[in-house]
């Protein structure tokens, strides 16, 4: 059995993305063995499996700063691991990986395609379509000799869960459509008349049952509030764990979501995913997983300073300019004509 460990500590969207990929590594070679090392709460995105074994890194604590990551290798080399993958290529991932190196274990990191993408932001070169970041991520087992194609069913399996089937009891005859309006930077949210407008829509004209995810002390006030204005509206915010959260999703009709780690989460557990991009685009290589049928956005040939983030972090008065251009060119009917095919 080859000992493979992989290296990815975030962000949650990152990581979903990186779930299909070892899914379909390990079912495509059962000679290999990987261990998983992440933060402890992302453990539920992976599918239990003989091959597979998560650790956690307490990077805030236990395993914070040099001496830290020192501590987390040694405890991780006495695994004798035939070769290190680091799917992340941040200072933490290398310093941990130089450890490895210098104990002569062999280490394959990512090629992120940094350059080509500020390339295409900053308007160096026209907008193409770059490989897609999990393509990138078997681009890296393949250089450690592990050769793998994504699968098309490589989905988290779930088992039931009875708090969320007693939650969810009361909508059984009912369309769920989940709604995930906000995202790690302002320029991948649409507007909050909108988000609005699109649930009002979706509760009143429509008839059907909107459950709103988010994170954080200030999502989850902001999504109350939002929730006691409308009948049929409900916030999940804080009620569930992430396992429970994930259920939801994957008994929602559709979800609606930003540019963000819900899209990765929804399209994880086989859900049709209504992706929101203003800033960005898919085109640069984090479009979610089997869900290249539902974008919304507004067309470059209408809008050609998009994209102007690869992540949503913008740097310059004009970038400002066109995210503000992109979130206002959103519209309702443009968002409901995705969920309608999605429905389809």
């Amino acid at each position: 059995m080859k000992k493979i460990l992989v290296i990815r500590f975030s962000a949650i969207g990152d990581v979903a993305l990186t779930a299909p990929v070892i899914h379909s590594v390990l079912e495509n070679n059962l000679d290999v063995e990987i261990t998983y090392l992440s933060r402890n709460f992302l453990e539920p995105l992976f599918n239990n499996s003989k091959q597979f074994k998560f650790k956690s890194a307490d990077l805030k604590n236990k395993h914070k700063g040099v001496l830290g990551l020192r501590k987390l290798y040694k405890g991780l080399k006495k695994e004798n691991f035939d070769a290190v993958i680091d799917l992340h290529d941040v200072l933490r991932t290398k310093i941990l990986r130089t450890y490895f190196k210098l104990n002569g274990t062999p280490v394959f990191k990512i090629n992120k395609g940094r350059r080509e993408k500020n390339d295409i932001v900053q308007k160096r070169k026209p907008l193409k379509k770059l490989k897609h970041t999990q393509q990138r991520y078997l681009d890296v087992f393949a250089k450690a000799g592990i050769y793998s194609e994504l699968k098309n069913n490589a989905f988290l399996k779930l088992e039931t869960d009875k708090e969320i089937t007693s939650y969810l009891a009361p909508f059984r005859e009912q369309t769920i459509i989940g709604i995930a309006p906000f995202a790690a930077h302002w320029t991948k949210e649409i507007e909050g008349g909108r988000l609005l407008e699109l649930i009002e829509h979706l509760t009143q004209n429509k008839g059907y049952i909107v459950l709103l995810f988010g994170g954080g002390i200030n999502e989850k006030k902001v999504l109350r509030d939002i929730a006691n204005k409308y009948d049929d509206c409900y916030s999940v915010v804080g009620k569930f764990t992430l396992k429970q959260e994930l259920m939801l999703m994957k008994h929602s009709n559709v979800m609606i979501a930003m540019d963000s780690g819900n899209m990765h989460l929804a399209s994880l557990v086989n859900t049709k995913v209504v992706s929101i991009w203003i800033a960005t685009h898919p085109y640069l290589g984090f479009s979610p997983y089997q869900n290249e049928a539902y974008y919304v956005q507004v067309p470059v040939t209408k809008l050609p300073c998009r994209p102007c983030s690869v992540y949503g972090k913008i740097r310059t008065k004009q970038q400002d300019d066109c995210a503000f251009d992109a979130i206002r060119g959103i519209s309702l009917n443009m968002i409901m004509e995705k969920v309608d095919l999605a429905l389809k």
